[in-house]
């Protein structure tokens, strides 16, 4: 299979995708009556950022994955994104896939109720200055949405906020993740 890199994007590559998946129920134990990834997720959770979660064995799961695309510890930017990925996933606890992770943190649990995360929270994870603040504003909008997330879609955009924070955003507003997840957070967002 192809290399990984900050441009790749699970939702569009379906083997990848359920590979992730797959990686997912094994690391939460969903697979079968084994311990599963019990353990290399409690060390991606304990972990208290990228420069932690690269040195985790949860992420060397990930990585030699097989329909996980490869991904070499030569290129660090990608070790670090894919390590965020892997940790994102650890404190998530269920994939719920009908809406982008954008639009879940908008989406009220119950009829009438509040979005998950306010709109200031929201900026200030959109506006993350570096790797460990949006890891730790990401555990926090995970922990908001009770863990049940799109994985595929908070996949996708930790790389795609790597990638940004790596060679800047796209000259075309459109592609920026802020936009995105502008689009997708305004649209799911209550009324009142």
């Amino acid at each position: 299979m192809s290399e990984l890199n900050l441009k790749f994007r699970f939702s569009q590559h379906q083997a990848a995708a359920e590979a992730l998946e797959q990686w997912f129920l094994w690391l939460h134990n969903a697979q079968d009556s084994g311990k599963g990834g019990q353990a290399e997720r409690a060390t991606l959770r304990r972990a208290q950022g990228p420069d932690e979660l690269v040195l985790s064995p949860g992420l060397r799961s990930l990585i030699h994955r097989r329909g996980i695309p490869h991904c070499t510890a030569h290129d660090a930017d990608t070790l670090v994104a894919v390590a965020m990925v892997a940790g994102a996933l650890a404190h998530s606890k269920r994939h719920h896939g009908k809406f982008s992770f954008a639009a879940q943190l908008a989406t009220p649990a119950e009829t009438g109720g509040k979005a998950p995360m306010s709109e200031a929270r929201f900026t200030r994870l959109q506006k993350s200055r570096d790797h460990d603040e949006f890891y730790r504003n990401l555990v926090r909008a995970i922990a908001l949405l009770k863990g049940k997330v799109n994985i595929v879609s908070l996949a996708d955009s930790i790389l795609h906020w790597c990638q940004e924070h790596r060679y800047g955003v796209n000259r075309q507003p459109i592609k920026r993740l802020a936009v995105c997840w502008a689009q997708d957070y305004y649209a799911a967002l209550p009324a009142n």
